[in-house]
C-alpha cells in the first residue's frame, strides 16, 4: 500500500547519515566539529526553518486545527512524562536518561520523514495537515522538550519554575513564537529576506543527519543492539505514542477524519533527529539519544505500515 514510499523515505535518511559516519571514521570530523554544527542548527538553521514553515495565509480553520494539535500533543507529553517517571522506578532508568526518553517518546521526525510518508500514503491534503502538525509541534519541542533535555543533562527529574522559564529562552522557541505571530498577523516576510532564510532553513535536515552519522560512528555496532533502554524507547515511540495519540484524537476530535489520522501517523514517526542535537547542545547523554534515533528509524519500516493499515479499520 504505502510500504514502498515508507522505505524510500527512510532510504533518504540513511543516505544523508553516511557522510557524517564516513568522515568520522576517517578522523576528519571530531566531537568539537559536531558540537559546532549542533550550535549552528539550534541557533540559526532550525529557527529559519520553523519561521518559513509558518509562512502560510492566515485562516481561522488552520488556527483552530493548531489548537487541537497542541491539546493532543500536550496530552501525549504529560502521559510520556508519567510513563518515564514510572519506568525510572521500575527498571531503574538513570535520571540522565529519563528526560531524554520522555523527549524521544513524544517528539518524532515529523518533517523530513513524516511529510514524505504522509504524501505517499494519503496524498497532498495530508501533507498540508502534516506541515500544520509539524509547525505546532516545534512550539512544544522547544519549550517542554528542551526542558526535558535540560533535566536529563542535570541528572534531575524535575526543574524549578525559574529554570523551566530560562529554558524557554532559546532561539528555536523564539523562532516558533515569531513564526506563529507572523502567521496570526498575516505578515509575509519580504522576498529579499525569505529567500535566504528558506535556503538556510533547508540545510537543517542534512546538517542534523551528518551529526547523527558522526555520533553513530563513535558507537560500537554491537552496543547499538544490546542496550535494553533503547528498545524500550522503540516500544514507547513506535507503538505506545501512536496508541496514546489515537485515544486522545478519539476523545477530542472524533473518528473518521483525515486530520486526526495525520496526527496519529505523525505520532508514529521515529525519534526526532533533534533529540541528538539538543542532547549535545545541553551536554546530555548523546549516545543514548543516538541509539534511540537509529533503532526507531530502522524499526519504523515495520511499524508505520502496521499503524497505517490499522487506522483503516478503526
Amino acid at each position: 500500500m504505502g510500504a514502498v514510499d515508507v522505505i524510500l523515505a527512510l532510504a533518504k535518511v540513511f543516505i544523508m547519515i553516511l557522510p557524517g559516519y564516513v568522515l568520522t571514521k576517517m578522523n576528519l570530523i571530531n566531537k568539537q566539529h559536531t558540537e559546532g554544527v549542533s550550535s549552528i542548527i539550534t541557533h540559526i538553521t532550525y529557527p529559519c526553518l520553523v519561521i518559513m514553515a509558518m509562512q502560510m495565509d492566515f485562516s481561522w480553520e488552520i488556527l483552530n486545527n493548531c489548537k487541537y494539535v497542541v491539546l493532543i500533543f500536550i496530552g501525549v507529553v504529560i502521559i510520556a512524562m508519567i510513563i518515564s517517571k514510572l519506568l525510572t522506578m521500575i527498571v531503574k532508568l538513570p535520571p540522565e536518561q529519563t528526560g531524554i526518553m520522555a523527549f524521544m517518546m513524544v517528539f518524532g521526525n515529523t518533517g523530513f520523514l513524516g511529510l514524505p510518508v504522509l504524501d505517499g500514503l494519503f496524498g497532498k491534503e495530508a501533507v498540508f495537515y502534516g506541515a500544520l502538525c509539524d509547525s505546532s509541534f516545534d512550539v512544544l519541542m522547544f519549550s517542554i522538550g528542551v526542558t526535558l533535555i535540560r533535566q536529563a543533562a542535570k541528572g534531575e527529574t524535575k526543574m524549578s519554575l525559574g529554570e523551566t522559564m530560562k529554558g524557554l529562552i532559546n532561539p528555536c522557541f523564539i523562532g516558533s513564537l515569531l513564526g506563529l505571530v507572523l502567521f496570526i498577523c498575516g505578515i509575509q516576510i519580504p522576498e529579499i529576506l525569505s529567500g535566504p532564510m528558506d535556503a538556510v532553513g533547508s540545510s537543517t535536515s542534512p546538517l542534523a543527519m551528518i551529526v547523527v552519522g558522526s555520533h553513530l560512528a563513535r558507537i560500537k555496532f554491537k552496543d547499538m543492539f544490546t542496550t535494553g533502554p533503547a528498545y524500550l524507547v522503540c516500544l514507547l515511540k513506535l507503538l505506545v505514542a501512536p496508541a496514546v495519540a489515537l485515544l486522545l484524537v478519539k476523545l477530542i476530535i472524533g473518528g473518521g477524519t483525515l486530520f486526526g489520522t495525520v496526527i496519529i501517523m505523525e505520532a508514529a514517526m521515529p525519534c526526532a533527529m533533534l533529540s541528538v542535537i539538543l542532547s549535545e547542545r545541553y551536554k546530555a547523554d548523546v549516545q543514548f539519544a543516538t541509539k534511540g534515533v537509529m533503532l526507531t528509524t530502522i524499526l519504523c519500516m515495520i511499524t508505520i505500515p502496521i499503524v497505517a493499515i490499522t487506522l483503516q479499520y478503526i
